[in-house]
């Protein structure tokens, strides 16, 4: 009788097992996508899911249109936070445009000292918006996090005042359920060092390479650290800086990660879903 009993109560342990694998297997998985847009020689990328929909810089003044066509494709209404890596033109030209065609509940940037702020039409531009609206920017440093639905952003520098527009970068790892996107903006080699130096996480599946590929970052020691799956380099096909540089690409090809270029490919575009991750490209 006994027996009996412990193989009924085997039988029906197992079923619950299968009965709740069943249950998590076809729970929904929630997606999301990260798409780098291509803007020519500047920055521009769009984080969305779950609701939630973030903007990380937004390219030159003319790139402004290019930027609204993915955000009315995505059907993006409000931006919950906009990042702005830094003031410099190429990575602020077309924000003016978004602050005055969208909603923003908040917009964070580096604290950058006076004399580092451009004297540019689109940082003119830029404050005019943010005066219209009464949208204040909220200064960020290391260790500032911000959560939204299952999408995550920690600001990783700058923990102090460097000097230059892109050495005060924003660096920021955006954590997207399991998969995560490490921005860096324009910062150099020598933020690199800093970050490396401290108790810092840098892993990422997806490297947004800094400074349009420049000589001046993507160090080997700091590849070796963020340990990305694939890295993305947003640059124009005909600039005057001969970027992206020949030795940052050798260095990533030589890594391994997989290499995607926005003068090659226009835009691009990262489906999370659960673990997987797969990558669309507009050409």
């Amino acid at each position: 009788m006994i027996r009996w009993f412990k193989r009924g109560a085997l039988i029906l342990f197992l079923i619950g097992i299968i009965i709740l694998s069943f249950i998590l297997h076809n729970l929904p998985v929630d997606e999301y996508t990260v798409t780098f847009i291509d803007v020519g020689q500047s920055d521009c990328a769009l984080i969305n899911g779950n609701g939630t929909s973030i903007l990380v810089d937004a390219g030159n003044e003319k790139d402004a249109r290019n930027v609204r066509i993915t955000l009315d494709r995505l059907n993006v209404k409000k931006l919950d936070m906009v990042v702005i890596s830094h003031f410099d033109s190429d990575h602020i030209g077309g924000m003016s445009r978004i602050i005055n065609d969208y909603k923003i509940s908040k917009i964070i940037a580096p604290k950058t000292k006076k004399k580092y702020l451009p004297k540019s039409t689109s940082f003119d531009l830029l404050k005019k918006a943010l005066k219209k609206h009464n949208l204040p920017i909220t200064y960020v440093k290391s260790g500032d996090e911000f959560s939204f639905k299952g999408i995550f952003a920690d600001v990783l520098s700058p923990n102090t005042e460097y000097g230059t527009s892109n050495e005060d970068c924003a660096v920021v790892k955006v954590k997207c359920g399991v998969r995560s996107f490490l921005f860096t903006g324009d910062i150099s080699e020598k933020v690199e060092k800093r970050l490396l130096g401290g108790k810092v996480n840098l892993k990422a599946d997806i490297l947004k390479v800094s400074h349009h590929g420049s000589y001046t970052a993507t160090s080997q020691k700091f590849l070796e650290s963020v340990n990305p799956s694939y890295s993305v380099v947003s640059v124009s096909k005909y600039n005057n800086y001969n970027l992206p540089n020949v030795e940052t690409m050798n260095r990533l090809y030589g890594y391994g990660c997989e290499v995607f270029r926005t003068d090659e490919m226009g835009s691009i575009t990262f489906k999370i879903n659960g673990n997987d991750i797969k990558v669309s490209v507009e050409k």
